[in-house]
């Protein structure tokens, strides 16, 4: 039915002078009935190969669209995915490509709001490597590099897609479990031991990444933001 799903499936520009003429919006309950779209002009965004979503302009009556229109248009077009890269590139940590802390904070800030207005459980698990300063000091920093990336993929290999992980700084990590319980917190931290383990046989580095680990539940009237969570899970 959305306009911006045919434009997300095109490479140019989808303009559509007269949605009523048009054999492919004309019944649509978008031209039909409320908003009662007419004119449609959409540039499909990318962010690398992705294709993310769609930049358009939208008139209750029919027009027709110049070039420097489309010119214009997909300048604009040009701009908003500029602005996507850079906030991207703000929220996520260089080194790992997970989150970093702004990032966390907020993602994690609609996160709780959504399980708080619903009553959904939240676990915080909070995870520091064991040594991590010795690494760099006796291999190096670009050895240490290695060691965060080598966690970083064990926290994307053993959690769910839909929890939030990010890298806070230096070797402090953190995984926000949403609508579970703090048995199945502790599994997939059983489980990130065993996948580390595994890791620690197959590179022979000449140390072993092991780790340290709090968590606590979310509590909706002792927690009124991430930060006291975070406060209480890196305590334990």
């Amino acid at each position: 039915v959305a306009f911006c799903a045919h434009t997300i499936l095109n490479d140019e520009v989808l303009c559509v002078e007269d949605a009523l003429q048009d054999a492919r919006f004309s019944d649509n309950p978008l031209v039909t009935s409320e908003p009662g779209i007419r004119f449609y002009a959409g540039c499909p965004l990318r962010v690398g190969s992705y294709r993310m979503g769609a930049f358009c302009v939208m008139d209750h009556k029919p027009r027709k669209f110049s070039a420097d229109e489309l010119k214009l248009l997909k300048d604009l077009a040009a701009l908003a995915e500029q602005n996507v890269v850079t906030e991207y590139l703000a929220l996520t940590d260089v080194l790992t490509r997970l989150a970093n802390r702004r990032g966390f904070e907020v993602f994690s800030r609609q996160v709780l709001a959504v399980c708080r207005r619903f009553e959904k459980p939240v676990t915080l698990v909070y995870f520091d490597l064991n040594g991590f300063k010795s690494i760099n000091d006796r291999f190096g920093h670009a050895e240490g590099d290695r060691a965060l990336r080598a966690f970083a993929s064990g926290l994307e290999s053993v959690f769910r897609e839909s929890d939030t992980i990010a890298r806070l700084g230096g070797d402090e990590f953190v995984v926000l479990l949403t609508d579970t319980t703090p048995a199945h917190s502790e599994q997939a931290i059983v489980r990130l031991r065993a996948w580390m383990d595994e890791e620690n046989k197959k590179v022979a580095r000449g140390y072993e990444i092991t780790f340290s680990v709090g968590w606590v539940e979310f509590n909706p009237v002792k927690h009124e933001c991430i930060d006291d969570l975070l406060s209480d899970a890196a305590a334990d």
